[in-house]
């Protein structure tokens, strides 16, 4: 089966509204389920997407110009690149164009069994087709 990362995005989206609507089921089956799923199919793609706007991140801060390091604004856990009003643009533009490139790439997933998939919309649970498969309804 294969789905667009943009409709990954979207099942993931699903998922955690879900898990806001009923917190329960963060601790169940389904929830277990559903990190599998990711495990096996979109946290790499993730990985990969992150360490890209990293770079980016990095490319576009500002550095001191006598010592070549990066600028920090913050302490800590807080601590986030300074940029230039040029360098945030830039960055924004080249992440919204790297964002644009993986959206609709296409990627084969595995689909995961699980016991029961919680009530949901018609419409929600074509999403979920391919990807979580219910034990009962198995095909």
């Amino acid at each position: 089966m294969e789905k667009t990362y943009k409709e990954l995005l979207e099942i993931d989206s699903l998922i955690a509204e879900l898990f806001t609507k009923n917190p329960k089921l963060k601790e169940g089956k389904f929830a277990y389920g559903y990190k599998r799923f990711c495990d096996n199919n979109t946290n790499k793609i993730v990985d990969e997407i992150n360490e890209r706007v990293t770079d980016i991140r990095v490319e576009n801060a500002l550095t001191n110009k006598e010592t070549g390091e990066l600028v920090y604004d913050g302490q800590g856990p807080q601590r986030q690149y300074k940029y230039t009003k040029e360098g945030m643009l830039k960055m924004n533009k080249e992440v919204r164009k790297l964002n644009k490139e993986y959206e609709g790439k296409v990627i084969t997933i595995k689909p995961y069994i699980v016991s029961e998939i919680p009530e949901m919309l018609d419409e929600e649970k074509k999403l979920l087709v391919g990807c979580l498969i219910e034990a009962n309804k198995k095909k």
